[in-house]
């Protein structure tokens, strides 16, 4: 059995704030669509190389606090 289609009238189901409006730089009142966002540029392996050696370092002091602690007090 074959039922008719319901016909909806079209309706906005969600506006922007009115304060958005003012501040649109590309994409629409919400901000930047993924097309509109700045070039990447370079890579971050530098930032990947101090993070990786404080993390290294912190490790190394833990490590080295762990074994004054067990030497200390055993």
């Amino acid at each position: 059995m074959k039922f008719p289609r319901e016909k909806r009238d079209p309706r906005t189901v969600v506006k922007p704030p009115p304060e958005a409006s003012p501040r649109v730089d590309g994409g629409g009142p919400w901000g930047p669509t993924q097309f509109d966002l700045p070039e990447r540029t370079g890579s971050n392996s530098q930032a990947i190389l101090i993070v990786a050696l404080v993390g290294v370092v912190v490790l190394l002091v833990i490590a080295g606090l762990w074994t004054l602690a067990y030497f200390k007090f055993t």
